[in-house]
């Protein structure tokens, strides 16, 4: 039996036709209207590291059951990785992106109403699902709008202007939880994430020129592509370029790690450092990535054919900096090689953008959100991996968070970039992606 037909937008999946120039005034309006609702998801990621003393005192916890939040909050934006994706591919970014807005609301909405915790950690499992599927059709996007060779300095754009969402929404929600109170705080912020879902639908389409209507079949495959999701994948995986990027992505993902969670106490308590230094360090890993990764987005646009080299170098240098971390002497890291430990990872982070623009050249761009899924599957699950790992190993070693203490705690995260950079650098020797 053939599946019933339903009549819908045209924009979710169909090619983008030849006639229409890319790149201009109406394709950087999208971006921006786009990028800007990255921008609140990344609010909204990493919102709670402001609210969280709050959030003790509201839900009676301690730091424990608190950082079940954020472990929750990444398994799901881990988990919808690649369903995300064949939704970008099924519906387009025009929908997707809207509805991970109204999702985030409702998420933030639940958060701010919750006074125990099963309610408060189902709303933030709702913000880690909308947060899950913005990236993604944010790639999808770029690459039906403009030339290839903007491709990856746009990639590293979005990322730069998501990362101004936690460093622009600091002060403000600071300030809104003292002035305003808990509830009010929160239900302001889904509103913002509403009224941006609105912004969206009126301006962003999934490709210039789409035709007004076609015909999606209730299996959820276009009356031109036929086939399963599994198939999908199973295509996109396939591809050297796909598991290129992933790998590149999940070895260059440590910076995460840092910035997150263990980057402060490592300097703090591991190190000996005064708080001033350790957060001047740390501020400057954050700014990092802002400069470099339009700069190698930038550099990598002109010049694809030495994205392996960039890329290989990138990992070989991590890969040296974790030894050389967990290897010294009594654990005492000196202050410049910390510092340097720090803006490697951070400038690996930037580097990793690379992996989005491997994998696309790989596949056909109907594909694009299952290609992003993948490649941000590798980052995520390499970064949830090296928290987790890390706290268990802390703890097991008398939670004293000594310099050997740190250097054991590092050694899972140092054996996934090593067997990472290695994974890659032999990818990179067979296929020459880029060349």
């Amino acid at each position: 039996m053939k599946p019933a037909v339903l009549t819908v937008p045209a924009e979710a999946s169909a090619p983008r036709p030849p006639s229409h120039p890319l790149g201009g005034r109406r394709a950087w309006t999208v971006w921006g209207v786009a990028a800007l609702a990255y921008l609140i998801a990344f609010f909204h990621r990493t919102s709670l590291g402001v609210a969280s003393l709050a959030a003790q005192q509201r839900f009676g916890v301690g730091a424990t059951a608190l950082s079940m939040f954020v472990i929750l909050q990444l398994g799901v934006y881990l988990a919808m990785q690649i369903p995300g994706g064949l939704m970008a591919d099924r519906f387009g970014p025009r929908r997707m992106i809207g509805v991970a807005l109204v999702i985030m609301a409702l998420g933030e909405t639940v958060f701010a109403f919750a006074t125990a915790m099963p309610l408060a950690i189902a709303g933030r499992v709702l913000v880690g699902l909308g947060d899950a599927m913005t990236f993604l059709n944010i790639i999808r996007l770029i690459a039906a709008w403009f030339p290839r060779r903007r491709f990856a300095l746009l990639t590293a754009m979005t990322a730069m202007v998501g990362s101004l969402g936690q460093v622009v929404g600091t002060v403000p929600l600071s300030a809104g939880l003292h002035a305003y109170g808990w509830t009010r705080t929160f239900v302001g912020i889904s509103v913002i994430s509403g009224a941006m879902a609105v912004v969206v639908w009126l301006f962003v389409r999934n490709h210039p020129g789409a035709p007004m209507e076609r015909s999606i079949s209730l299996s959820g495959t276009s009356d031109e592509k036929k086939g399963s999701a599994l198939a999908d994948i199973r295509a996109v995986f396939a591809a050297r370029g796909t598991r290129t990027g992933l790998w590149t992505h999940f070895t260059l993902s440590s910076f995460t790690v840092l910035a997150t969670l263990w980057g402060y106490p490592y300097l703090v308590k591991g190190l000996g450092m005064a708080p001033g230094p350790a957060r001047l360090i740390l501020t400057l890993g954050a700014a990092t990535p802002m400069a470099a990764a339009p700069l190698l987005g930038w550099f990598a646009g002109r010049r694809p054919d030495l994205r392996g080299r960039l890329i290989t170098s990138a990992v070989i240098t991590l890969a040296v900096a974790w030894l050389v971390a967990i290897t010294w002497p009594g654990g005492h890291l000196p202050a410049p090689l910390a510092l340097l430990l720090v803006l490697i990872n951070a400038v690996g982070s930037a580097a990793s953008m690379l992996a989005f623009d491997l994998a696309r050249d790989s596949n056909p761009p109907e594909r694009g959100g299952i290609v992003s899924g993948i490649v941000n599957l590798g980052g995520f699950s390499s970064t949830i991996a090296g928290l987790l790992t890390a706290g268990v190993l802390l703890d097991a070693t008398g939670g004293g968070y000594g310099p050997t203490a740190f250097q054991v705690a590092f050694i899972p995260i140092t054996g996934l970039v090593v067997i990472g950079a290695v994974r890659v650098t032999m990818l990179m020797r067979r296929s020459r992606p880029g060349r």
